[in-house]
């Protein structure tokens, strides 16, 4: 040890005495933490000033008259609130035109156009679900700026979450009106018996909305697949209330990831379609240009029909007989033509070549079919499901707890929708709920006595119909409880770009700092005493060069760390393992060294989950992360920024270290046999004079 500390003694020195070597040894201490501190600073919270992005809105919608000659335009509302929203700079041009024409140009980040369906779908509940037509259609200029076009995508999805919120507020209000209009038709002399009647047509209206649904939840096996549990287990799971939000939503994503997954399986299949029916193409032209037919050439043609004709039956079993989907009997009808004509095809095989060119105008025709007709009716088919689980999402919630205080109409139906597990039955449950209420109501007066019929009627179908939709409309909303917070955007950003620039320090001291010691001037030790003679010196330019960045997170950039002793600490250690790691790469391979380092580092800046989540990148990275050094060390400063939670912080520190332990091994024992080639290289570069 005497020796080691002789060698740094001499390091101290020798840079003490020259005041250029001094102050290139204060620069590149604070040199890493400008790196970091300015990166930070410029993510401190870039969504502050969201307010200068333009995102403009337009309106096709002409709004509907009501029964009562009320002219309602929910558009325009929608409009109302969004002056008054300062979180994004909402734009009001005059026309759809000039907002399409404003994304073009650049004037606007993104443009939001209401369709003339808009208003009309809200107040007519089983058009919103045949409906083909968005009732939005969002127009973006990704072109301007990537990060923008996430602001305006946000910002979209935003405004679509506020509208669904109207959406079922104007649902409800509209079925709950009739009740109340019922109660004040009594109060003004309206008979029972009319009243019973009205309250049979309601009760109709609300058995069509169950049936409709139902339609939809019958007409894909994935889809139901994803929803059939709660149908099963639904009297059994009555006191899981609490749980039916979480396990509400959990299989509205399973409806949502199986709705992508059957899109991607039937663009599978239909490529695969495609592709048989090319090889078919193919086999028939070559029978063509050959002079003899051979068995062979016959039997791959009845060969390739089979398989095509698998191929048009699995799709075909994927349209039931009742589907009621849009596009389903075209879809339906263009496979079975499909199916007939290859049928026909492999009879017509045996005389082939005579009547080749008929096959191959039948081939032409089965093309045509798939690419205009099968394409896009599936796309139709799946793109109505998909808006039927959008349009549906905001239903989520429990349900059963709230309808409980819902007084008087939908008192009693509490225990008959608690613990749904699916969006989509969860909806159907609350119409039919809201019928089987109604079906009580009239048994319960026509049980009365004439005297007490009008009273009873009243009572019961008293209310406030807005309050019955803002109830409703209110069971989409969702209380943000932070576990672990955060200063700011930048702050939640620190430890990913402090620990990089860590690493880029000690980049920095093996591109400035010799890492040979020489051996002359002390001949005759150890490689390890030369290796830990040096490397002390780069182990202190690290601490220092940790312990700015870290003071310059806490005191200048106020991240406010939980534990900021904890946080110095494991930039202490982080550093201490970069450095050995950088020093040891370079010691032992010279150039070549540095450039793994370097290599190293911009591959841990992309896949390190510094910035995005390991999940969401490529799968490369997934399964490279985890033999890199960044990872730990950036949620050990996360752990100490943000709080410990028990063992963590400890055992990603003792994974850091063993990126220490490989570095020792690579400059102590990895490094010996390449000690005379790095010498023998080295020698000669200097030669050239150039490197």
């Amino acid at each position: 040890m005497k020796s080691v500390f002789r060698i740094f003694a001499n390091d101290i020195k020798s840079v003490s005495r020259q005041f250029f070597a001094l102050a290139i040894m204060i620069a590149i201490s604070i040199l890493p933490a400008l790196y970091a501190w300015v990166n930070i600073y410029a993510n401190g919270n870039p969504y502050v000033n969201t307010g200068n992005i333009k995102i403009a809105v337009a309106s096709n919608d002409p709004g509907i008259d009501l029964e009562d000659g009320t002219h309602v335009n929910m558009a325009n509302e929608v409009f109302d609130e969004l002056k008054e929203s300062t979180s994004i700079g909402w734009q009001f041009p005059d026309t759809p035109d000039e907002a399409i024409q404003g994304v073009k140009s650049g004037e606007y980040y993104a443009a939001i156009v209401f369709e003339d369906n808009f208003t009309y779908n809200m107040y007519n509940f089983e058009q919103a679900l045949l409906d083909d037509k968005e009732p939005l259609t969002f127009y973006e200029n990704t072109k301007k700026n990537a990060v923008a076009s996430k602001i305006t995508e946000t910002a979209a999805a935003t405004l679509q979450e506020n509208i669904n919120t109207k959406y079922l507020q104007t649902v409800f209000s509209v079925v709950f009106d009739e009740t109340k209009e019922l109660s004040d038709d009594l109060e003004s002399g309206e008979t029972a018996d009319e009243a019973i009647a009205q309250l049979r047509q309601l009760q109709a209206t609300l058995d069509s909305y169950d049936r409709t649904i139902g339609s939809f939840l019958s007409n894909s096996s994935a889809v139901q697949s994803s929803i059939s549990d709660a149908r099963s287990d639904l009297e059994d799971t009555r006191a899981r209330n609490r749980q039916s939000i979480s396990e509400a939503q959990k299989k509205l994503q399973d409806a949502e990831a199986t709705i992508k997954t059957l899109t991607k399986t039937i663009d599978e299949k239909l490529t695969e379609l495609d592709e048989k029916i090319d090889r078919l193409e193919e086999i028939i032209k070559e029978i063509q240009k050959s002079s003899v037919v051979t068995p062979e050439q016959k039997q791959a043609v009845k060969d390739r029909t089979d398989e095509l004709l698998a191929e048009l039956e699995m799709l075909r079993t994927m349209i039931p007989e009742d589907s009621t989907l849009p596009s389903g009997d075209t879809v339906r009808g263009a496979l079975d033509t499909m199916i007939q004509t290859v049928k026909d095809l492999k009879d017509s095989a045996e005389n082939i070549p005579e009547n080749a060119q008929n096959i191959i105008a039948a081939i032409d025709t089965l093309r045509t079919l798939e690419r205009d007709v099968l394409r896009s009716g599936f796309k139709t088919m799946i793109d109505s499901m998909s808006k039927t689980v959008a349009l549906l999402g905001p239903f989520v919630g429990t349900i059963s707890d709230v309808l409980d205080g819902v007084d008087p109409v939908l008192a009693a139906t509490g225990s008959t929708v608690d613990s749904m597990d699916s969006a989509l039955v969860q909806l159907q449950r609350v119409f039919r709920s809201a019928s089987d209420r109604i079906g009580d109501i009239i048994k319960q007066v026509e049980d009365a006595s004439e005297d007490d019929r009008l009273e009873l009627l009243i009572d019961l179908l008293g209310g406030d119909s807005n309050l019955y939709g803002k109830f409703f409309s209110s069971l989409v909303d969702v209380e943000v409880k932070e576990v672990y917070s955060v200063a700011s955007y930048g702050a939640a950003m620190a430890p990913f770009y402090s620990v990089l620039a860590i690493w880029v320090g000690g980049v920095i001291l093996v591109s400035i700092l010799k890492t040979h010691v020489d051996r002359k001037k002390f001949p005759g030790l150890r490689e390890g005493q030369y290796f830990f003679g040096r490397w002390i010196l780069f182990f202190l330019m690290g601490q220092i060069q940790a312990a700015v960045i870290v003071a310059g997170d806490i005191y200048l950039l106020h991240c406010d760390p939980v534990h900021p002793g904890l946080m110095y600490l494991a930039a202490a250690i982080t550093s201490m393992v970069f450095i050995t790691l950088i020093y040891a790469l370079t010691l032992s391979f010279g150039d070549i060294g540095k450039a793994i380092v370097v290599v190293v580092m911009v591959l841990q800046i992309a896949g390190s989950s510094g910035s995005y989540p390991i999940e969401i990148l490529p799968d490369i990275f997934s399964k490279i992360y985890k033999f890199f050094p960044f990872p730990y060390a950036i949620n050990a400063i996360r752990e100490t920024l943000c709080g410990v939670y028990k063992n963590d912080l400890l055992i990603y520190l003792a994974e850091l270290m063993i990126f220490g332990i490989v570095g020792l091994l690579i400059g102590l024992v990895v490094r010996r046999p390449f000690i005379g080639i790095n010498e023998f290289v080295g020698e000669k570069l200097e030669k050239t004079e150039v490197l």
